[in-house]
Parts: structure tokens; C-alpha cells; sequence
């Protein structure tokens, strides 16, 4: 019965679907914001959050005429519904014999009441409770988009092939490595700072048995020339050689079991200090590891421990200040005996004589 106004309707659905895609809407423009303020420049910042201000005021206004028309095409279509109603009823009413008005149920009154409650409870159904249907409906749209955004996260995640598999089980893996380390013109640039060269025809030659040291300021690619040996990240120009094969041609496990790295913040577990040492490991004797805590110098202060090396080191190490938890991760690194020992200011917390 409401189809001639099936234009007006029609109008007051799109509205519906419009309003509620402006939840959505204003997501994206706050992180276009965000964006703006983590990868442009000052002036640009300005530029960006001032037109993306604008769009907002923009947006606001737009969904304001757009609610003003949700409300009232859902209404017109609902009175005009009612009066149809009303006057077919009413006609209907007549064409009855006067014997249906003698029952109770159709007396003048109740009819009234019917023309009155009846019809206003279809337009209610009709009117603008229909239209606030149509907006919840268009609100989910956006609960909907926000999970089918977060399968397809997942889903790219799932299909995404890895520059470096630190699964991988292809490559060489070299018989009898001497741990000779060859740099060749290499350039470096971290994925996250494309505009930042950090290593650029970078040459060094490093002899088997050969201590090197690099020093330099904060920033300049000490612990950078540290994480493309370990194949953390690959060369973005020049080639890296072990032994005189290139480090991509290497099996990757294979690689980062000859090197042994103590970084400047080690991670100690909520153990013994034999179990860190060994951690990883399986039947290791005793003699090992003190072996191993000998050689990283820190058997003596184990040994004046009242449990030795059984007491626990704390969550994180808590239990030991910074010098003895690096000596204890250069121990742990010694006991696997790596072909390549890397210190990336691993004895920062030391004094001089266990520094040297």
C-alpha cells in the first residue's frame, strides 16, 4: 500500500546507507591524520591536517542534510501510509450490512479506536522506525567492514612471502668454516627509513682469528654491520661474503649457528644460572659450564653465591646488576663454542678489569 511512494522511500534508504557510512569515514580521515603527522614533513603536516579538517566540517554537513532526509521521507511515506489506510478502511466500513455493526466489537467507538490506534501502529512499523532500521543495518556495515579489514590482515599476513624464511632449509652449509668476513661495497638502507643511508660502499676484510673493533657514534652502523652478518636483514647493495661465498647463498640456520651474539642488553630467564648458561642446550656437564663461566670471567662471583650455580638469576635477570648478566650471556655464548664471537657493547656495564 505504500508503493506510490516508493520514490521517497527509495531516497530515505540511501540516506540510511549514507548516514551510517560516515562511521567508517571518519576512521579513515583520522588516520589519514595520523599518517600525516608520522611520515610528512612540518609544512606538510599543516597542509594535510587542514585539509583533512575541512573534509570532516565537509562530511558533518553533508550527513546532517542526509539525516534531515532520512527522517522526513520515512515520515511522509508513513503519514501518506496511514491516510491510505484510513480512508480504505473507512470505504470497506460502508460497504458492511448493518448487522456487523451490531456486535460489540464494532460499535462506533471501537471503530475509532481502530481508524486511530491501528493505522499509527502500521506507521510506526512504516515511518521513521523503519528508517532507523535501515541506519542500524548501515552502522553494521561498518562493524562488518572492520572484521572483513581484519581477515584480510591475516589473509596478507598468510600469503605474504618473507625476504629472509628463518625457516628455510635451502643453501649450502660450509664443511670446515674459517670465519673469514668480507664486506663488498656494500650498501645499506633500513625498509622503515628509505631516506636514510646508513652503510654506503662499505669495504672491510676480516681475517680468520682477527679481533676487529669498530667505533664510531651513535647512529653510524656498528650494530648494523652486526645484524647483516646474522642475517637479520639482507644488503641493499654489494655483496657480503663468509669464506668467500656469498651470505645469501648460505643455508640461514647454518649461518647464525656459527656466530654467537651478546648485545648490550642480554635476556636472562627466571632460572639457575647453569640454566641460563646452558639455555637451548641439552647435556651439558658441569664441567662445561664453568669452563664457559671461566672463560667469560664470572666463575668467581658464582662461587660466592650460597647456592653456587643453582641460584636464580630473577625474572629478567633482576637478581644481578648489568655487568655480571653480560657475563653471564658471554658465557652462554662460549659454552656453544661459535666460529664467530660478535659483542655489540656487550661489557658497557663492565669495570675495567673484567672489560679487559
Amino acid at each position: 500500500m505504500n508503493s506510490p511512494e516508493w520514490i521517497t522511500i527509495l531516497i530515505g534508504c540511501i540516506a540510511c546507507i549514507l548516514n551510517g557510512a560516515g562511521q567508517p569515514l571518519f576512521a579513515f580521515l583520522l588516520a589519514k591524520i595520523v599518517d600525516a603527522f608520522k611520515y610528512c614533513s612540518n609544512s606538510e603536516q599543516r597542509t594535510h591536517v587542514l585539509i583533512t579538517s575541512f573534509i570532516f566540517l565537509l562530511v558533518g554537513v553533508v550527513l546532517s542534510f542526509l539525516r534531515f532526509f532520512q527522517y522526513a521521507t520515512f515520515a511522509i511515506s508513513g503519514s501518506k501510509l496511514t491516510q491510505r489506510i484510513r480512508s480504505k478502511a473507512f470505504a470497506y466500513l460502508l460497504r458492511q450490512e448493518v448487522a456487523y455493526f451490531d456486535r460489540p466489537e464494532n460499535s462506533s467507538g471501537a471503530i475509532c479506536t481502530r481508524l486511530s490506534s491501528d493505522a499509527s501502529a502500521v506507521q510506526e512499523m512504516t515511518g521513521t522506525r523503519l528508517g532507523a532500521i535501515f541506519q542500524v543495518i548501515a552502522l553494521a556495515s561498518s562493524r562488518i567492514g572492520t572484521s572483513l579489514a581484519g581477515a584480510d590482515t591475516f589473509f596478507y599476513l598468510f600469503d605474504r612471502e618473507p625476504a629472509i624464511d628463518n625457516t628455510s632449509t635451502e643453501g649450502q652449509e660450509l664443511i670446515d668454516f674459517c670465519g673469514e668476513i668480507k664486506f663488498d661495497q656494500v650498501k645499506f638502507i633500513y625498509p622503515t627509513r628509505p631516506t636514510s643511508v646508513v652503510l654506503n660502499k662499505f669495504q672491510l676484510n676480516i681475517k680468520s682469528g682477527q679481533r676487529v673493533a669498530l667505533v664510531g657514534t651513535s647512529g653510524c652502523g656498528k650494530s648494523t654491520v652486526i645484524q647483516l652478518l646474522e642475517r637479520f636483514y639482507d644488503v641493499t647493495k654489494g655483496k657480503l661474503f663468509l669464506d668467500g661465498i656469498d651470505i645469501r647463498q648460505l643455508n640461514l640456520q647454518w649461518v647464525r649457528s656459527q656466530f654467537g651474539l651478546v648485545s648490550q642488553e642480554p635476556i636472562l630467564f627466571d632460572l639457575t644460572i647453569a640454566e641460563n648458561i646452558t639455555y637451548g642446550l641439552e647435556n651439558v656437564s658441569i664441567e662445561d659450564i664453568i669452563n664457559a663461566a671461566k672463560r667469560a670471567n664470572i666463575h668467581r662471583f658464582i662461587e660466592q653465591l650460597p647456592q653456587g650455580y643453582e641460584t636464580k638469576a630473577g625474572l629478567k635477570g633482576s637478581f644481578l646488576s648489568g655487568g655480571e648478566k653480560q657475563r653471564i650471556a658471554i658465557a652462554r655464548v662460549l659454552i656453544r663454542r661459535p666460529k664467530v664471537l660478535l659483542l655489540d657493547e656487550a661489557t658497557s656495564a663492565m669495570d675495567s678489569d673484567n672489560e679487559h
